[in-house]
């Protein structure tokens, strides 16, 4: 008895999650899926409805004392999803992961999905993955009943054969033919053919269903026949092979609509050509200034180079920035800088620039400001998925300018359709005039590159003579309000900007050197007695004491200094002072400095690169000669030894003696003699010597 009740304390002990609490009294079975020092939250089993039932841990100890409650577990299915067909793994990873997250959000204790409360989290996980209520509350049953094990997740159906249930079928399932016998049990052999032939429609855009079935009948249901003496391959008969409408139930059910645009588009062409159009690019946009669209295209034409009109350098990149509102272009830039926020950057310059005087630079004129509004700082900017506009520079701009970011999907080019049009607009304008002039045509017998004949000033000209022909151009598919008809207003963009501007006037760039400071780059500067150093150079500025006092400060030291650059110039860098903007010049009294001015950072750093190539190769160079020099020495001092000690006595009469060799050896007389007339002095012949007995007798021998 005492062994007994020791081992009920040693089950209580060790329960756990997933452990089968049963009422002895009434049958009754429930799931621990809940276990803390106080309480319990056990699963009702056996019913079809999502049961939770909470108590007190001493309670249900009490219980089990009392013999009403036994303790017991059991094991679940162990599968390997690997094994699992297709649509069922793929419906398996939706259950886990949608179940997943419903744990996530309701545990540890999931009363919260008992009872009648709101659940908003539940249904907003419902509708990411696209299942019912009713699919939902099946599952859960199951998986909870189950001590949450996952292989009540698996449709049921793939366990027929674990549990001894196989589904057979001796007749073919569905409405029969009145006129032939045809079609055969849909048993796994066939959904496994069906399932090769699903995947064969999945391969290309051009094949169908109907070819999918042929290519199934062909692989798996044909024979060979001779008719009239010749060998032909034909279909086996009607009963001995699936129908077609067998065939398309199973993909209709293995596939969603969704999944078949997908495999006959592309995940681009569907997202932005199956969207529902229930607005246009107006909606929510309150007049001139308060979104703007920004894209970029490569122009269809190559360009020359500058300083030398023979040599090509490819194609422009144009930037365009479009208030939605009017349709105006408000800014451009033509430029090289390819997915690069420095062309972005352009873009915003640009926009702050005096449009009179940036036409004036190429020649060319306007009178109405309208036609080209300057100083606009736009409320909300649209743009694609582009490296450029994804940036943390670019957010870091918009942030600082208070500009609203908005990102659409990529590839979707109608969900900023007012910009990608203006590029066909551009093409089409210029391409007449392009052609045999650099135009690239998709042709394989283009030769743009040979035929390129303008420089960027000039096509930069083409471009800004299409922005003013744009922005007064009759635009007959703006949808014009009724005030707008009222008022005889004309769909033209600067029309409508002189008449959006009256009703909301856009933001303008309230002070330029705060607008132009938020362009620059923030970069990691360093102060030191030496001035503020950036990237290997060294800057200065000419009026700031106060720097001047924590140069002084910072002593050998480089202490962080917060500073911005233009990187299209590494001549100045500029900080903040007092509220003011400074500048900080390159310093010329420092070596090389001067060398570089007027580079752009690119640029420098290419140096910077040219000269690391020359360490490199410098450091090999060392690392031989110190080979060499190493070998050499050692060489030296083997040739050089001994069997013996030297003889350390009388060390300075020998010393001497050798000192006054040394001399004799270098003097001056024999590098004036011609060396074709130079004689060698004979050597006399040496006098037997005897050894000196005082360093005076050393010095009376050496002078004899």
């Amino acid at each position: 008895m005492k062994y007994w009740r020791n081992s009920i304390m040693s089950n209580i002990d060790n329960m756990t999650t997933g452990n089968i609490i049963t009422d002895k009294e009434t049958g009754t079975r429930y799931r621990i899926i809940y276990v803390s020092v106080k309480n319990i939250v056990l699963c009702e089993m056996d019913i079809t409805k999502f049961v939770l039932i909470s108590m007190s841990y001493m309670q249900l100890v009490d219980f089990i004392q009392e013999h009403n409650f036994t303790i017991s577990d059991d094991k679940g299915l162990v599968f390997d999803e690997n094994n699992l067909s297709e649509n069922i793994k793929t419906k398996y990873i939706r259950n886990r992961d949608m179940m997943n997250e419903i744990v996530a959000a309701y545990g540890p204790t999931f009363l919260g999905l008992s009872g009648k409360k709101p659940k908003k989290r539940l249904y907003e996980i419902l509708e990411k993955y696209n299942c019912s209520s009713s699919t939902f509350w099946r599952l859960c049953v199951k998986y909870f009943q189950s001590g949450m094990k996952t292989y009540t997740l698996v449709d049921g159906k793939t366990w027929s054969n674990v549990k001894g249930k196989e589904l057979k079928r001796n007749v073919k399932s569905g409405k029969h033919s009145e006129y032939v016998e045809s079609g055969i049990v849909v048993n796994d052999k066939v959904r496994e053919q069906f399932e090769d032939a699903l995947n064969h429609y999945k391969k290309g855009r051009a094949k169908s269903f109907r070819s999918a079935f042929d290519w199934m009948n062909y692989k798996y249901y044909s024979e060979t026949k001779i008719i009239n003496g010749a060998t032909t391959v034909g279909l086996m008969p009607e009963s001995q092979r699936p129908t077609y409408n067998q065939f398309y139930y199973y993909c209709s059910k293995h596939i969603t609509e969704q999944e078949k645009d997908l495999i006959k588009t592309s995940a681009a062409e569907q997202r932005n050509n199956k969207r529902l159009l229930t607005s246009d690019s107006l909606h929510g946009v309150y007049g001139p200034g308060d979104m703007v669209e920004i894209d970029a295209c490569e122009a269809d034409v190559s360009l020359v180079s500058s300083a030398d009109s023979n040599k090509t350098i490819g194609r422009p990149i144009v930037y365009f920035m479009i208030d939605v509102y009017t349709r105006a272009i408000i800014a451009m830039s033509v430029a090289f800088d390819n997915n690069s926020i420095l062309g972005v950057t352009n873009l915003f310059l640009n926009l702050a620039d005096n449009k009179k005087e940036y036409c004036s630079r190429f020649g060319m004129g306007f009178d109405d400001d309208a036609i080209w509004p300057s100083n606009i700082k736009p409320r909300r900017v649209r743009v694609d998925r582009g490296s450029e506009f994804k940036s943390k520079e670019f957010i870091r701009i918009c942030n600082e300018l208070g500009i609203e970011l908005q990102i659409v999907s990529g590839a979707s080019g109608s969900l900023k359709g007012v910009v990608e049009q203006s590029f066909h607009q551009m093409h089409s304008r210029q391409n007449e005039h392009l052609e045999d002039n650099g135009l690239i045509e998709k042709r394989y017998d283009s030769n743009h590159h040979k035929e390129a004949t303008l420089n960027i000033e000039q096509y930069t000209k083409m471009v800004i003579n299409f922005v003013l022909m744009h922005n007064q151009q009759y635009d007959k598919t703006y949808p014009l309000t009724k005030e707008m008809m009222d008022k005889r207003i004309q769909p033209i963009p600067a029309a409508l900007w002189a008449y959006g501007a009256q009703k909301i006037a856009p933001s303008r760039i309230p002070d330029k050197d705060q607008y132009l400071y938020t362009l620059m780059t923030p970069i990691k500067a360093k102060l030191s007695r030496r001035g503020i150093s950036y990237n290997g150079l060294w800057y200065l500025p000419k009026d700031d004491k106060k720097l001047t006092k924590d140069m002084f400060r910072a002593g050998t030291k480089k202490v962080p200094f917060e500073a911005r650059m233009d990187k299209r110039s590494v001549n100045d860098i500029y900080y903040i002072r007092n509220g003011n903007l400074m500048k900080a010049s390159l310093n010329e009294m420092i070596t090389g400095n001067a060398d570089f001015a007027d580079l752009t950072e690119k640029e420098w750093n290419d140096y910077r690169k040219g000269k690391s190539q020359l360490d490199a190769k410098g450091r090999i160079q060392n690392e031989d000669l110190s080979a060499f020099n190493y070998s050499v020495n050692q060489e030296i001092v083997e040739s050089a030894q001994k069997n013996t000690y030297s003889d350390k006595k009388n060390m300075r009469v020998t010393r001497e003696l050798e000192k006054q060799k040394v001399s004799r050896e270098n003097n001056i007389a024999q590098r004036l003699q011609d060396e074709d007339t130079k004689v060698l002095p004979e050597k006399p012949n040496p006098k037997p010597k005897r050894k000196p007995k005082s360093f005076q007798e050393a010095i009376e021998m050496y002078f004899d």
